[in-house]
């Protein structure tokens, strides 16, 4: 927390000068103006002169720890080159008598004098996270802003301290107050859709922010080093942006909230949607390297209902190709080009419009991999894709491979697989503890102990069903392992040719491979067939 007694440190980090009469200054050439820090008199200076307009003076004293986060975040704006002409501090509405206090931190306009940002400010800690409860709860003080500024852009939420190695360190977040063009699109044929353009009232936007847009939160849009003064949209994600889940993202709830609220009953059909996206994911990440942009996202602002689910479908072929040696069927967005290409006669341009579009309703309008809800006409097409939006912005901020903590993983599988399969006549999947009581039965040590070092067991399960003995042979090996040798180091290169699961259940061979991936045993061999039949085209050598 920022406070009076580390004020100065905190300063002196932020590039500001100690110069005379215990004044701290800093220069900002991008808009040739100064902020002052008056220590004697408690007074902070904002550039009134260049255009900077302060409406309440108590926000220019040291009266509250707040205005040192204030203080910070103009500073980081200056930076960041907003000018200070563009820049109010406690702008002040009228919100009436059952309404939260109407005065705004700071206001940021853009070089047309129109809102682009509203930023509340709080202390660093319990406060802002208290703020974020109250955001989530019913829009807190920023949706009460946004009510009076209905032309304003973003919301924001910020937070700065001083940490013990003097560095500055702040947490942000931030709503988009822009309806997404795919849900206007689908609003002209659900006038279910809660939208912001309709909204009247601050319940009202609040309501469609959490009906429609499920409460979702843009990130750090305005500090963050890529993003530009007055050019401000939610950056691609990387794959070096990938977090690890942690318990407290509820992903599961988050999961069933989305069926609730999208209407949609089928839970293992949605499952085995889920499946599918968790092969894009995969094989993404695979592919991608730490400064790579992610195709495992939505593209807020740029992609369509059909863009994402093009990128969709090429990503789950290669995943189905490299991870279960099944060939998929994948018409790309230039086949009508490519298809034509070879005609020189009259009338090409027509022909591919017209061929275009004959794809186009047999690859959008018609049930696939990704149909959350039967699709067999555009408007069905657009609420699936509502959902698939949502789904994808569950899971695409989160890492699978390279996961720190490959348990925890392994978990939230078990617990989607448990709210979203339902077994059918004859399908009963092992429990998990009888299939650890039965590797842990197994005499490991002494299989695996050799004169020259460890040798690993080669696994085979011929109707491996959601893979439960697989993964937990997997997790008794590794452990048997480090109980021979200690100084072996965990690595799961092993399993290539050591695990091998057979499954004739098209459904649950995905679940298998995607259950191997989320307990760190990735690239262990799930065949898609009968345990009983011979595949030759399926064989494996190892």
């Amino acid at each position: 927390m920022i406070t009076k007694s580390n004020l100065k440190n905190m300063l002196s980090s932020a590039g500001f000068s100690d110069t005379y009469n215990d004044k701290y200054e800093k220069n900002y050439p991008l808009s040739d103006c100064s902020i002052v820090v008056d220590f004697r008199n408690e007074k902070i200076i904002y550039p009134e002169d260049k255009g900077f307009k302060v409406n309440i003076a108590t926000t220019t004293n040291f009266s509250e720890l707040e205005n040192f986060v204030v203080l910070e975040c103009i500073n980081r704006l200056l930076d960041k080159g907003y000018r200070p002409e563009n820049i109010e501090l406690e702008r002040t509405w009228t919100l009436g008598h059952e309404q939260k206090s109407g005065r705004a931190d700071i206001c940021v306009s853009d070089q047309n004098g129109k809102m682009l940002f509203i930023v509340e400010c709080k202390t660093y800690g319990s406060e802002y996270t208290k703020e974020m409860k109250n955001i989530r709860s019913d829009g807190g003080q920023l949706i009460s802003y946004w009510q009076q500024e209905r032309g304003c852009r973003w919301l924001v939420l910020y937070a700065s301290n001083i940490n013990d190695n003097n560095e500055i360190e702040y947490t942000t977040d931030s709503i988009d107050c822009s309806d997404d063009e795919n849900i206007l699109n689908l609003a002209r044929k659900d006038t279910t859709i809660l939208l912001y353009e309709n909204a009247h009232t601050v319940s009202e936007l609040y309501e469609a922010w959490k009906e429609t847009y499920e409460q979702r939160f843009s990130g750090d849009v305005i500090f963050r080093d890529d993003s530009v003064a007055y050019d401000i949209g939610v950056k691609p994600l990387r794959k070096k942006d990938l977090k690890d889940f942690s318990e407290n993202d509820k992903i599961v709830n988050r999961f069933e909230e989305i069926l609730r609220h999208n209407n949609v009953s089928d839970k293992e059909n949605a499952f085995n949607r889920l499946i599918a996206l968790f092969i894009c994911k995969l094989v993404d990440e695979i592919q991608k390297s730490d400064n790579d942009i992610v195709e495992f996202q939505y593209k807020v602002g740029t992609d369509t209902y059909e863009s994402l689910q093009d990128r969709l479908q090429r990503l789950h072929k290669e995943g189905m190709e490299k991870f279960m040696r099944e060939e998929i069927f994948y018409v790309s967005d230039d086949y009508a080009e490519n298809l034509v290409k070879q005609y020189t006669k009259q009338k090409r341009v027509k022909m591919i419009e017209e061929l275009r579009n004959t794809l186009r309703i047999l690859k959008f309008y018609t049930n696939n991999d990704f149909a959350f809800k039967d699709v067999h006409n555009e408007e069905l097409f657009y609420q699936n894709g509502k959902i698939l939006v949502e789904m994808v912005q569950l899971f695409q901020d989160y890492r699978i491979i390279g996961s720190a903590d490959v348990q925890m993983l392994g978990d939230l599988f078990e617990q989607l697989l448990n709210k979203g399969f339902k077994q059918n006549e004859g399908q009963f999947f092992t429990p998990t503890p009888i299939t650890r009581f039965i590797w842990d039965s197994l005499p490991l040590k002494q299989i695996m102990t050799k004169t020259d070092g460890i040798e690993y067991p080669k696994i085979i399960d011929y109707a491996c069903g959601a893979g439960h003995f697989l993964t937990e042979g997997f997790e008794a090996v590794e452990i048997c392992a480090n109980a021979i040798d200690s100084n072996t180091e965990p690595s799961n290169q092993w399993v290539e040719k050591k695990i091998f699961g057979i499954e004739k259940d098209y459904r649950l061979a995905r679940v298998s491979k995607i259950s191997l991936f989320m307990h760190g045993a990735g690239n262990g061999n799930i065949i898609f067939g009968d345990g009983l039949e011979n595949y030759p085209d399926k064989e494996n050598n190892t």
